[in-house]
């Protein structure tokens, strides 16, 4: 019950506009397919606007959800990766591992 109370607390706050730029994501479609129709059911009841449905996404794309939260989380707040030449420990066995930059 926690997940669907704070789902719903975050949707609230950014709907009041207590919370900006604050992605959620809905991830697999097939799991959240229930509660999103519920979703569907009060849009068309007329209990929530049909433009709540901006307030989250809802998808089973990983491209997609990585540009939401870049989008949300990163170029709302102009965020830049920071490169780091991290050294690897070879005490600990580490190897270097090329950065890959997913964004």
């Amino acid at each position: 019950m926690g997940t669907c109370d704070e789902l719903f607390e975050a949707l609230t706050l950014i709907q009041t506009k207590k919370v900006f730029h604050f992605p959620v994501i809905l991830f697999g479609k097939e799991y959240w397919k229930n509660l999103y129709e519920m979703i569907e059911t009060m849009a068309q009841e007329g209990t929530i606007d049909k433009k709540d449905f901006e307030l989250f996404l809802y998808t089973d794309d990983v491209d997609e959800t990585i540009a939401h939260i870049h989008k949300h989380a990163i170029d709302a707040f102009g965020l830049k990766r920071k490169h780091n030449n991290i050294k690897p420990f070879r005490w600990l066995g580490e190897k270097y591992l090329k950065y890959i930059n997913p964004f």
